[in-house]
């Protein structure tokens, strides 16, 4: 590994991991992404990417709206 590869911090379901929104866009899958997007409610902490479910991240929190 080089200095300038980016080392991701450890995935908290390592056991689902390949299920998580992060994978389903390394291989591509469109459809599975939509509907697994449509309502984020959390964010991945590793890769910044949104879900409906914290399930679906690897290092998930829920996304706090602004103060209208």
């Amino acid at each position: 590994m080089s200095s300038t590869d980016a080392v991701e911090p450890p995935c908290r379901d390592s056991r689902q991991h390949a299920l998580h929104i992060c994978q389903l866009a390394r291989k591509g899958l469109a459809a599975e992404l939509a509907e697994r997007t449509s309502q984020p409610a959390f964010l991945c902490h590793n890769c910044n990417r949104m879900a409906n479910r914290a399930e679906d991240l690897c290092n998930p929190s829920p996304c706090h709206s602004p103060p209208l």
